[in-house]
């Protein structure tokens, strides 16, 4: 009986060292793939963000832009659908961001228009967080500026500016 379970005990002490000698096997041909090739690390080249804040006309407003570095981490351009007004603008943006480990303070200026108001133009900045590798949170600022009409039938036109205060969530891919 002794014999037995004695066989039965060296059959699985020798089990966990076989397995590691199979899984160290697999991994040389996967080695030997990357050992031609440069394997940094990928920089993420697009980033999307989504804030809602306060519009200090009284309302709330939301801003939901999308990024393209043209200079990894540091230079981007995009597109800002922006709710902080009767009309939802579309603007162009550029920004310029200072990564600082997992704080990023940026600025950034755009201009756009819409079907209603015309020569929108906002300019602003704020920090973004990172909480992972590919998210994080924001915070930002930003002024608008643009032409407004009195009325519909008028040609009365003034010049208003609004403040926007948000915060939400980042995303880079």
């Amino acid at each position: 009986m002794r014999e037995r379970a004695g066989r039965g005990r060296l059959r699985a002490r020798g089990v966990a060292p076989l397995a590691l000698l199979l899984a160290l096997a697999a991994a040389f041909p996967a080695a030997a793939d990357d050992a031609g090739r440069d394997v940094r690390a990928k920089v993420p080249r697009w980033e999307s963000n989504l804030s809602a804040g306060y519009v200090l006309e009284g309302r709330i407003g939301i801003v939901k832009s999308f990024w393209w570095y043209a200079l990894p981490r540091v230079v981007s351009i995009g597109l800002s659908f922006d709710y902080v007004m009767s009309a939802m603008p579309l603007s162009a943006n550029a920004a310029l961001n200072a990564p600082l480990g997992f704080v990023t303070p940026f600025v950034s200026a755009g201009a756009g228009t819409n079907l209603t108001y015309g020569g929108i133009t906002n300019y602003g900045g704020g920090l973004k967080i990172r909480l992972g590798r590919k998210f994080g949170l924001i915070a930002e600022y930003r002024r608008y500026h643009y032409t407004e009409k009195s009325g519909y039938l008028s040609d009365i036109r003034y010049e208003v500016a609004t403040d926007y205060f948000g915060a939400g969530i980042a995303w880079l891919y």
